[in-house]
């Protein structure tokens, strides 16, 4: 982790969070009781499916992906499939109407703040609908970042190296000093590593199984990785200078 300079975030389930409170309200209206953890645990389903999607190289894009998404969590639920289009189409019009990926959590403000206080210059790159650089600024978070990068805006969607790089060259970084911090393994993981940047999922209750890269629960664990970049740039300079001392 010492080479990197740049860290890039998803938005939806890595800066704003789904809303498991109102889907579990919506859900439970149309007759099956469920909670917001319940919600929480069954978004795996809708991961798993766009991931599955992806693999098998069908076409969609992040707006066709998402009716397959919300059904495959109402299966997860045990949700009857009579209920699934009226339950569906509740959760299109609200998503429509005021984002429902809009849950901020209480250390994300700190965290960001302090990656910046520690000298790394940070991006968002989001599949989106040309939202996203009005939801950061109305939440006091675009103050944060040097590239934000709505993927309806730019015309291109990951996992697309090219969306990748915009943000990369917004912020003056080469992949190769780069971190992409996202939360579906097809789209955020692949998309990152195809680009040439470090992959790190966002797996919150440790669900996804046997994926080939570093996983975290949230992003608090950021600064546990990432290290004061200036304070480490002394200590490898005083390492460099106690090497040249011994070897004179």
């Amino acid at each position: 982790m010492r080479r990197i300079s740049t860290v890039l975030f998803d938005l939806g389930n890595t800066l704003f969070h789904f809303d498991h409170a109102f889907a579990a309200a919506v859900i439970t209206r149309h007759g099956r009781a469920v909670s917001a953890a319940d919600v929480a645990t069954a978004e795996y389903h809708g991961k798993r499916a766009i991931d599955a999607q992806m693999r098998a190289r069908r076409t969609g894009t992040d707006a066709t992906r998402h009716q397959p998404y919300v059904e495959a969590i109402l299966d997860g639920l045990g949700v009857p499939p009579a209920a699934w289009p009226h339950i569906a189409a509740e959760l299109r019009d609200e998503n429509t109407r005021n984002s429902l990926w809009r849950v901020v959590h209480a250390d994300t403000p700190a965290v960001l703040a302090a990656l910046r206080q520690r000298g790394f210059r940070l991006g968002v790159v989001s599949n989106a609908d040309g939202r996203v650089p009005a939801a950061l600024a109305e939440r006091g978070l675009a103050q944060h970042f040097s590239a934000i990068i709505d993927s309806h805006i730019v015309g291109v969607e990951k996992p697309d190296p090219r969306i990748f790089h915009l943000a990369l060259d917004a912020c003056g970084a080469t992949p190769a000093e780069a971190m992409f911090v996202g939360d579906i393994y097809e789209i955020d993981v692949i998309g990152a590593r195809n680009a040439g940047l470090t992959p790190l999922l966002i797996d919150p209750l440790g669900l996804y199984e046997a994926v080939d890269c570093e996983r975290i629960d949230g992003l608090g664990r950021l600064l546990e990785l990432l290290p004061d970049r200036a304070r480490s740039d002394d200590e490898c300079s005083t390492r460099r200078r106690r090497d040249a001392e011994r070897s004179e």
